[in-house]
């Protein structure tokens, strides 16, 4: 399918992290629902995590099958092309991401498509056309999954393929071609966003994996007004010098990313617009009614501008599942988060049991 600006615009729509399970939450579809219609996007880019849960699935292939399609379901009915990049926990519903990609192959409107010899599943690059020419480049990657500690990095060769592809459009058109850039997993160079502060700094949020013991808040006069962040980026254990590729001849104008599902800010890195889109999804953690999704708009003029679409303002402040939603709101963010709780709850009960013990002692 020819993708095409209408009156030098053209509106991706970005959804992250509905990491839906075998019962698709309705407030999910509400927002997904919503935002297509306060959008009216060209084309739509689920960006990972759109599923996990191996004991939800079980690697039957009907019921991820099902799953997707009811997910998918209201950008095929609006005629909507849309493709998909693959996250961390996708791959965990006991189906591979080859076989995944597999299936959504079967659905209305999907126009994903894959590059065989390099790394991972769904790198790809979609031309963007004003008339017969190239305006603008759409690069989906896939950021892999997790390794035994922390999180994978984008691989040297699918680097090489974007420079390549990169070089061959700027061959042909003369110029190198303004570019847009989505994954799952961020760079590392999203630190660059935030400032290191104390820990009793209000709206700390801790590091953790490389930024261990480290604490940050937002650079308020680097990122958008709105902007967020809840929890600490996970970035990957290792710099693959992703992000430095990116920068080489200034034609990325923005890179965007999902993972953490706390966080919506964006912010310019090096003449790159770089960001976070927040969750979508009800059935997991996240921003209470912030969850949102991201508006991506290109202009044949090589710029680009972007917000998000946060589910308070597009569907309303009442959610259908109002028990699911209290007990996702008091869920930890990852096993780090998870850790530090229950330690904190045993040093707070051990805390209970010194003083009733003193109590004791000094009351007989």
């Amino acid at each position: 399918m020819k993708l095409s600006f209408k009156d030098n615009k053209f509106r991706i729509l970005m959804i992250a992290d509905t990491q839906e399970s075998r019962k698709v939450s309705a407030d999910t579809l509400a927002l997904i629902n919503a935002s297509l219609d306060e959008a009216k996007p060209d084309m739509v880019v689920f960006s990972g995590d759109q599923i996990w849960g191996k004991r939800n699935f079980k690697g039957d292939k009907n019921e991820v099958e099902r799953v997707l399609r009811e997910l998918t379901q209201p950008v095929s009915d609006r005629n909507i092309p849309f493709a998909v990049c693959f996250g961390n926990h996708d791959r965990q519903v006991g189906l591979t991401n080859e076989e995944q990609f597999e299936i959504y192959k079967k659905f209305p409107c999907f126009i994903g498509e894959t590059t065989p010899e390099i790394d991972g599943v769904g790198n790809f690059c979609y031309e963007i056309k004003d008339g017969d020419e190239t305006k603008f480049l759409l690069y989906l990657i896939d950021s892999h999954s997790s390794l035994k500690i922390g999180y994978d990095n984008v691989h040297e060769n699918q680097i090489e393929w974007y420079r390549k592809t990169r070089d061959s459009f700027e061959e042909k058109n003369g110029a190198p071609v303004a570019s847009v850039v989505i994954q799952h997993i961020p760079v590392c160079e999203v630190f660059e966003l935030l400032t290191q502060v104390r820990r009793t700094k209000r709206g700390a949020v801790r590091g953790f994996r490389t930024h261990d013991g480290e604490y940050f808040i937002l650079n308020k006069d680097r990122v958008n007004e709105g902007g967020f962040m809840k929890e600490s980026p996970a970035d990957p254990q290792e710099n693959s010098g992703e992000f430095s590729a990116f920068c080489e001849k200034g034609e990325v104008k923005g890179l965007y990313f999902g993972h953490d599902h706390n966080n919506s800010f964006n912010g310019d890195i090096n003449g790159i617009d770089v960001g976070y889109t927040q969750g979508a999804g009800f059935n997991v953690y996240g921003p209470g009614k912030d969850r949102g999704t991201r508006v991506i708009d290109l202009f044949t003029d090589g710029t680009l501008k972007t917000f998000d679409l946060r589910y308070k303002d597009v569907v309303g402040k009442k959610v259908k599942s109002k028990l699911k939603y209290a007990i996702m709101q008091l869920c930890p963010t990852n096993m780090f988060d998870a850790l530090t709780r229950t330690a904190k709850f045993f040093a707070a009960v051990a805390a209970i049991l010194v003083i009733a013990l003193i109590i004791m002692m000094f009351t007989k």
